[in-house]
């Protein structure tokens, strides 16, 4: 019985083996010019890209063409049970009623080349590769003001420690299996960046080699608006700086299009940014507080939207009380006090890793997409577990 389990384990070991380099081969097929890898055990998709923006764009689109185009079949599919409408019909409406593109062209206009790049590269129309790009977007003005998931967390540095940011990045389901992370070099300066992101999408978390690093949380209690820079590239813009004092002044100074919640990170300390359309606010757990963490409520900004308004009105609720309770945020709020003076990469694992209730909003779950941690020190570190990082291991990918 034994010689027969131990036959029966080495024949799924070296199928699996054989299914992944089945599929590293078939992804050399899509693109022989892009360096495009798959890391931990198969479960990652790994891009280099170098070029001007609309040659890095179209690198992309012709690497991931394949998985471009499945991803906006499921987002399409999305559009339709959520919209009841036809999504080619959807996203020709969503564009008239809405401007972002000026935004876009105002503040980062090499992205809008990046996108026009993806979208010959994948063959995929403009305005839908541009509509993928609208995510956050897309939900707030479609989606109930409750949805949300993911979980952030930031710490300063110490005398011991580097400053460090994180984050569970917990996305639709339909685009877990495509997890994806791009190096991208701009050929004009030292510049790199390293972002997470799915096929055919500018990023949606990440760093770059000086030390700057992004993190994101929806806050649809806040207010939005239908003109405004997407949170698509508001993470690229962010990761296009060389300081971080250059990065937070580039949040203060923009539009908005959807209430957000950014970290950012750099060598000496991390700030935590509620933001909705109108207005910027600092959070902090304590005063003088070491690090910061946040989910999906607003804890510190009040301009909320006139839909939330509705809602707590219709529920008997105040703002202060909210429609419910975050479990997530008793995970970071019972690990890290006013005692806590060290918080290293292992503890940040832990608290992603949590299940700490019994209930589904926990930090590691099921629209976990993959977790993230940023050491930003002066060889800064990209840690990724490419799904939920209970289940997934934690591996570092190097610049």
């Amino acid at each position: 019985m034994k010689r027969i389990l131990l036959l029966f384990c080495l024949i799924s070991a070296l199928q699996i083996s054989c299914s992944q380099k089945e599929k590293q081969e078939n992804l050399d097929l899509q693109n022989s010019d892009a360096n495009l890898e798959l890391l931990a055990n198969g479960d990652l998709l790994f891009l280099e890209l170098n070029g001007t923006p609309y040659e890095r764009g179209l690198a992309h689109g012709k690497a991931l063409k394949t998985e471009i185009q499945e991803v906006i079949r499921l987002f399409k599919e999305d559009i339709k049970a959520t919209t009841q409408k036809d999504p080619d019909e959807f996203i020709r409406e969503f564009l008239a009623q809405t401007d972002y593109k000026s935004a876009v062209m105002q503040y980062t206009p090499e992205l809008m080349e990046e996108v026009r790049g993806i979208s010959e590269g994948s063959e995929v129309d403009l305005e839908t590769i541009f509509m993928h790009q609208l995510g956050d977007e897309y939900w707030f003005n479609t989606k109930d003001v409750l949805a949300h998931s993911c979980s952030s967390f930031g710490v300063d540095k110490t005398s011991s420690l580097p400053s460090i940011t994180a984050q569970n990045m917990d996305i639709p389901q339909y685009y877990h299996g495509f997890q994806t992370v791009i190096h991208s070099k701009d050929p004009n300066s030292d510049k790199e960046q390293m972002y997470l992101t799915i096929p055919g999408h500018l990023g949606i978390t990440g760093m770059n080699n000086q030390s700057i690093s992004i993190n994101c949380n929806t806050l649809m209690q806040l207010n939005y608006g239908k003109t405004g820079l997407p949170v698509t590239f508001i993470v690229r813009g962010v990761l296009s700086k060389s300081t971080q004092e250059e990065a937070l002044t580039f949040l203060k100074e923009i539009e908005h299009a959807s209430g957000q919640n950014y970290i950012i990170g750099g060598p000496e300390k991390v700030y935590d940014l509620e933001c909705s359309a109108t207005q910027v606010v600092e959070f902090r757990p304590f005063p003088n507080s070491i690090f910061a963490y946040h989910t999906n409520h607003p804890m510190s900004n009040k301009d909320y939207s006139s839909n939330y308004q509705a809602m707590l009105l219709a529920n008997n609720k105040t703002a202060d009380e909210g429609l419910y309770e975050c479990q997530r945020i008793k995970s970071f709020q019972s690990r890290f006090t006013e005692t806590t003076q060290s918080i290293g990469i292992e503890d940040i694992k832990k608290v992603l890793s949590s299940r700490d209730n019994e209930g589904a909003d926990v930090v590691s779950n099921r629209n976990t997409y993959a977790s993230v941690i940023y050491e930003l020190s002066d060889k800064p570190r990209f840690i990724i577990a490419p799904g939920k990082p209970h289940e997934k291991e934690y591996i570092e990918i190097n610049w």
